[in-house]
């Protein structure tokens, strides 16, 4: 790995051994892509095609590489979030996902694009829950890739099998409740305070089911 690469990751997280495995299995790390509390994610090319590359922190008390591989795994066939091409307990090999998060993408939609978007990530989140899996970080807005034709929700160390999930309210909350990106959807989609009282309320009762 290049040392520019390599300075862009704190020597008291970076998981040298599992760089060390990559590069023996011809990955190339061209990138830094973020930093979480359990994880770094990088770009690599892989195979001759672009991947990301999660690896744990080695100051993280908690390694959820293979669990998230696991979750990953399950929601392959929906084409909802990254395919799995290869993981160990060190290493996660993923389809690169080229999109931006949704916090900063939508602000940029048009409307008839952010409809649309907005539509996914109801589909997204309500499918989770059917297929019994929390996301557990559904607000915020950072795990929603948009790309031009789809959306993508990535990042799953934390997530769980459960039987009951929020990710669906969670949605709700995230697309019209107080926060900046609510706000965001409501000026461009013309969204008036029956409406938003009507899908709250609709929130509400689909929890108590």
């Amino acid at each position: 790995m290049k040392k520019e690469i390599l300075k862009k990751i704190p020597e008291n997280i970076l998981n040298k051994e599992a760089i060390n495995k990559l590069e023996n299995k011809g990955v190339e790390i061209v990138d830094v892509l973020g930093k979480g509390h359990r994880g770094v994610v990088l770009k690599g090319i892989y195979n001759n095609k672009e991947v990301a590359i999660k690896i744990p922190r080695t100051d993280s008390p908690k390694n959820t590489i293979e669990n998230e591989a696991k979750i990953l795994k399950l929601l392959e066939k929906y084409d909802i979030a990254p395919k799995v091409y290869e993981f160990e307990e060190d290493y996660l090999i993923m389809e690169f996902i080229d999109g931006e998060e949704l916090k900063s993408a939508v602000d940029k939609l048009d409307k008839e694009r952010l409809l649309k978007v907005v539509e996914d990530i109801l589909k997204i989140t309500l499918k989770l829950d059917i297929l019994g899996i929390e996301h557990k970080e559904i607000q915020g807005g950072r795990h929603f890739l948009i790309t031009d034709k789809k959306t993508y929700i990535i990042d799953f160390d934390k997530a769980k099998e459960k039987k009951t999930t929020k990710n669906f309210t969670g949605a709700v909350a995230l697309l019209f409740g107080e926060g900046r990106i609510a706000k965001t959807i409501r000026e461009k989609l013309n969204i008036g305070i029956d409406e938003i009282k009507f899908i709250r309320e609709f929130a509400k009762t689909y929890k108590k089911l």
